[in-house]
């Protein structure tokens, strides 16, 4: 309990500078656990260190960053805790002062004990003459209110006293020193009990338009704690900032690396978490490449997932809040994070580029490669899987979009589907109508709609290219996908063999004139040649991308049949 004497006399500037010490550190720590896994323990492996040295060094090495990292954790949590306490106990102490001047000035005097206080008249009875039982009643009454608001002061200022306190029995020393691989889940957990301390979690269930609006009610300190607490969850939320987005998914990735390396270096782990361990290092891999991109091209990782084999990943070329113009590239068949970020990123960043050139330089473009999805396996008919993979996906893809929405209605949002990712945006477009402005479909076998009019938007903001190449292996299988997916319901085989036999009218692609959408004019040099650099597909995207479909001059606008 905080005594009278104590809150009236305690100097809180030492509090102010250890929190802003403990943020200094945790900041700190965090720099050298990302440096220590990018440079030491990346660079053993590149080294192509084997044999039971190796395997030592590995274990110990991750030990090493798992204690960084739960020191980072931390460090973090009680300099979160401790500004709370710098700010509230002052506050706390200034009304304290006031209401003891106040109660001086009424007459009356309070007087310090070793076991707490009193309040008395300021002068004896025969000082005041002969004070009737009335007056008598109203100085108690005077009084005793005074002591109601000293009792709630201190109990207010032992409260937040003992919430700090426990916060730092929380969070014991023994998880940085414990080697154990379940330390860090410990820290984890101890950080959400903190969290809970202060009215922190769980991470309510919202849609992305409730999310936007949670986040903004939020106080810096919540938003603080909800992203040390719960770092995994606000990474994967649709309607949250990108900013955010990507702070939360960058902490959460580590944490999830760490929480990996130990069974990985004791060769226990299961071939999932061998798969995972490979999808994510890579995520690792290309944000730290892209430590040296110039503002306007900085990688934001807004989403990483292990609910497939091939991995998930969303990852932006420039800030999508900060755009006028945002782009979001569906990859289609035999898309995997281990083999495809880097493309496609480069995907995203030629996309982004064609159309900042073709912009006044001040609105601002970004551009973002979504796999969020299962895409089918490149074995020689990948194009022409069926449809419970489009369909699985769909709902993410439509959530995700319309957090980019959320979080400005001014933007010009374009998605882009290649291949079979063509089908995926068609089933997320057509239930309920994507928040797009543009859709623009790649290489497609079709996209599940028979009419450009059936994706709930104006046909003419649909768009399609088709590489002019006939021999290409990859557009001879979108050719062979049309007869599942260029229909508006899914064929059964027999279907297929029918239209085979006989023919038939009712399957169709996006550049067919009866879709009734825009035919681009392209010159893609094969399935996967619609962002060759220099290109005619590569252009119209950008010129899409950027909004130019309405320009005065019709050179300008994107080039349609």
């Amino acid at each position: 309990m905080v005594g009278f004497t104590e809150l009236r006399a305690a100097n809180f500037e030492s509090w102010r500078e250890a929190a802003r010490t403990w943020r200094t550190t945790a900041g700190k720590l965090a720099e050298l656990e990302n440096t220590f896994r990018t440079g030491v323990n990346d660079g053993v492996a590149a080294a192509g260190w084997r044999g039971q040295a190796a395997g030592t060094a590995d274990r110990d090495l991750e030990v090493t960053v798992r204690q960084i990292a739960v020191s980072a954790s931390q460090a973090q949590t009680i300099g979160i805790a401790a500004e709370r306490a710098a700010s509230e106990l002052p506050a706390i102490q200034t009304t304290f002062r006031a209401a003891i001047q106040e109660a001086e000035t009424s007459g009356l005097r309070i007087v310090e004990t070793p076991g707490g206080y009193t309040v008395q008249a300021a002068a004896p009875p025969a000082a005041t003459g002969n004070p009737t039982p009335a007056d008598a009643a109203r100085q108690q009454s005077t009084i005793d209110g005074f002591v109601a608001r000293f009792d709630t002061l201190l109990r207010q200022a032992s409260e937040a006293d003992a919430k700090f306190a426990a916060t730092l029995t929380t969070l014991m020393p023994a998880d940085v020193a414990e080697t154990r691989p379940d330390s860090w889940q410990n820290s984890v957990e101890d950080t959400r009990r903190v969290a809970g301390l202060y009215g922190v979690g769980p991470v309510p269930n919202l849609d992305p338009t409730q999310a936007a609006a949670w986040w903004r009610g939020l106080s810096e300190e919540q938003r603080a704690l909800y992203l040390a607490a719960y770092p995994r969850r606000l990474g994967s939320m649709d309607g949250l900032p990108a900013a955010v987005r990507d702070t939360a998914n960058r902490t959460a990735l580590d944490q999830r690396l760490t929480e990996l390396a130990p069974a990985l270096a004791g060769g226990r782990s299961p071939d999932h978490d061998e798969r995972e361990w490979e999808n994510l290092t890579k995520i690792k891999k290309v944000l730290v490449a892209g430590y040296a991109r110039p503002p306007g091209k900085e990688l934001m990782l807004l989403k990483f997932g292990d609910k497939f084999l091939d991995g998930q990943v969303i990852m932006s070329v420039g800030d999508p809040d900060k755009a006028k113009h945002v782009a979001v590239l569906v990859p289609g068949t035999g898309a995997t994070v281990a083999d495809n970020l880097a493309g496609g990123i480069t995907r995203a960043d030629r996309i982004r580029d064609t159309a900042v050139g073709l912009t006044d330089g001040k609105s601002g473009v970004a551009s973002v490669f979504w796999l969020d999805y299962d895409a089918p396996e490149k074995k020689g008919i990948g194009s022409m899987a069926g449809w419970a993979r489009s369909e699985e996906g769909a709902p993410r893809l439509h959530s995700f979009v319309g957090g980019v929405r959320a979080q400005g209605n001014d933007h010009h949002i374009t998605v882009i589907g290649h291949s079979y990712g063509t089908a995926l945006v068609g089933d997320a477009a057509k239930t309920g109508g994507l928040a797009a402005d543009e859709i623009v479909a790649l290489g497609s076998p079709g996209i599940h709609v028979k009419h450009a009019e059936d994706l709930k938007i104006d046909p003419g903001h649909v768009w399609a290219d088709r590489s002019p190449v006939k021999l290409d292996e990859d557009q001879a299988v979108v050719d062979l996908g049309s007869a599942k997916h260029g229909t508006d319901k899914e064929p059964s085989l027999f279907d297929m063999a029918a239209d085979a036999a006989i023919g038939s009218d009712d399957r169709v692609s996006p550049t067919d004139e009866a879709f009734g959408g825009k035919r681009l004019q392209g010159d893609a040099d094969g399935h996967s040649g619609y962002w060759d650099t220099g290109s005619e597909s590569l252009l119209n995207q950008g010129k899409i991308v950027a909004g130019m479909y309405n320009d005065p001059n019709p050179l300008n606008r994107p080039h349609v049949k």
